[in-house]
């Protein structure tokens, strides 16, 4: 366990944090604002009523701030807010290296994790990273996405390298759906993560031309600059893009078992799936989602030509 070099509502920690919100840009901030996302309430309100009024001030000189006279609980929180703030302004600083907390293990990004319905367990190899943080997954050896989240909460803002996870540990902090979706199966407005964004994921980081050569498979009229990209690019490379991409797939259905044994009877059943994916808001994504589902769950109205021909019948059954 991390000791901690100073205790909560002390004159140190009051110097922590008015040295932290001098650069903060959130000084200048209505403490009523700050104080409903740190869950507390600030008694006064104004629009001079922000952190940059009170941290001029050193810890002796707080206790005589009008409104503060005599009023400790209220210098206490006021702490709360800065501290609760700045935890989520700079979830890479080493706040939680030096403010005491008996010992107590920091759970702030476990519990965003939980309000949103997202299992710490998922796994840390379906996190949609760009090439360098795919390969910090594998290097750590990180298994599950709290794993992955833990070892954020190590770093520090200005640690070069890690743009993906510091990107992904800020929108836990700000709680930003949009931000949390870019790399988690995260449907906006619906708890917990979501076999459709999952592959809809997968659907974004294909090569742009097995995007084309997959939409182009399912009938959609391609531009003429479409069509001269899908004629410089082989066969051969499209036919191993698809199969990686199909084995992605895969493993993404088995954690989402219950989802994908219901879209493979919708599809084996000729039910209408054609919108499953509308839920990504990017047509040309959901084309492409739409492409791989019909491949991977083996579409029988889907004509096997082409790459389906070679690939599909690989993948079309669980």
């Amino acid at each position: 366990m991390t000791e901690r070099t100073y205790e909560l509502y002390s004159p140190e920690e009051w110097e922590f944090l008015r040295d932290r919100f001098r650069a903060s840009a959130l000084n200048d901030m209505e403490l009523n604002i700050l104080g409903q996302n740190a869950g507390k309430k600030w008694p006064f309100k104004g629009s001079d009523e922000t952190p940059a009024k009170y941290i001029e001030f050193d810890f002796e000189d707080l206790q005589t701030v009008p409104g503060l006279i005599g009023k400790k609980s209220r210098i206490k929180n006021l702490m709360d807010i800065l501290r609760e703030t700045l935890a989520f302004d700079d979830p890479f600083g080493d706040m939680a290296d030096k403010v005491e907390t008996d010992g107590e293990h920091d759970d702030t990004y476990e519990k965003v994790l939980d309000r949103y319905g997202i299992p710490h367990d998922y796994p840390a190899k379906f996190i949609a990273f760009d090439a360098e943080g795919r390969s910090m997954v594998r290097d750590e050896n990180f298994t599950t996405l709290i794993d992955v989240v833990r070892y954020g909460q190590t770093l520090h803002y200005e640690t070069e390298g890690a743009d993906d996870l510091k990107a992904l540990m800020n929108s836990l902090a700000h709680r930003e759906e949009l931000g949390i979706a870019r790399f988690l199966p995260y449907r906006r407005g619906s708890a917990g993560l979501h076999l459709a964004e999952a592959i809809g994921q997968i659907a974004r980081t294909v090569d742009v031309s097995l995007q084309i050569e997959l939409r182009s498979q399912i009938g959609d009229e391609l531009k003429d600059e479409e069509k001269q990209k899908l004629e410089r690019t082989s066969s051969m490379t499209l036919e191993s893009r698809l199969k990686h991409a199909l084995e992605r797939i895969d493993a993404v259905a088995d954690w989402f078992e219950a989802e994908a044994n219901e879209l493979q009877a919708l599809i084996e059943g000729g039910g209408s799936y054609e919108r499953y994916f509308i839920t990504l808001n990017d047509r040309y994504i959901e084309r492409v989602a739409l492409a791989l589902a019909r491949i991977k769950f083996g579409d029988p109205r889907l004509e096997k030509t082409g790459l389906i021909s070679k690939i599909g019948g690989l993948f079309g059954r669980r």
